[in-house]
């Protein structure tokens, strides 16, 4: 049986209960095999890749026998945009406006690691203008670490100029 491939955003579930959240669907440079980025949803957000075929394979029974999911990674939960459109315009418009409300740069910075997986491209545009950033990066993520950055900055900096 052949699946489907994941999307970016949905949320699976490993075969030993974790669940991981596909950040992005890559290209190896040297092999030019598909990858699986994802993060994980519980502890550490630590952030994995794995071959596209490797991410879709079925769980190994011999090394596995007590395993009740047929494959490794099994899906949870489908990208919202994909699904309900109209649900992903009212909380992309609530995140905008929450994170407008909020004061301090920790508060910020707190908010952005928290609904890091839900930020859509008119956030990210948003979010920079409303502190006077300039962004030069492409992607989502490479958009949410450098202004990540950008807020640890001001945040250590500000800082030394109250003391």
């Amino acid at each position: 049986m052949k699946r489907r491939k994941p999307k970016t955003g949905e949320i699976y579930r490993h075969f030993k209960g974790k669940q991981y959240r596909v950040m992005h669907i890559a290209l190896c440079a040297e092999t030019n095999d598909e990858m699986v980025v994802y993060e994980a949803l519980q502890g550490e957000a630590r952030v994995y890749v794995s071959t596209m075929d490797a991410f879709l394979r079925e769980t190994n029974r011999r090394k596995y026998p007590d395993a009740k999911q047929e494959y490794r990674f099994e899906l949870c939960e489908r990208n919202p945009a994909e699904e309900h459109p109209e649900k992903t315009a009212e909380s992309e418009e609530s995140l905008i406006m929450n994170f407008l409300e909020l004061d301090e740069n920790e508060e910020r910075a707190e908010f952005l690691m928290k609904h890091r997986g839900q930020l859509t491209d008119r956030f990210m545009t948003v979010a920079a203008e409303s502190l006077e950033f300039v962004e030069s990066a492409e992607t989502i993520e490479e958009r949410w670490a450098a202004l990540m950055r950008f807020l640890k900055t001001k945040m250590k900096y500000e800082s030394r100029r109250l003391r």
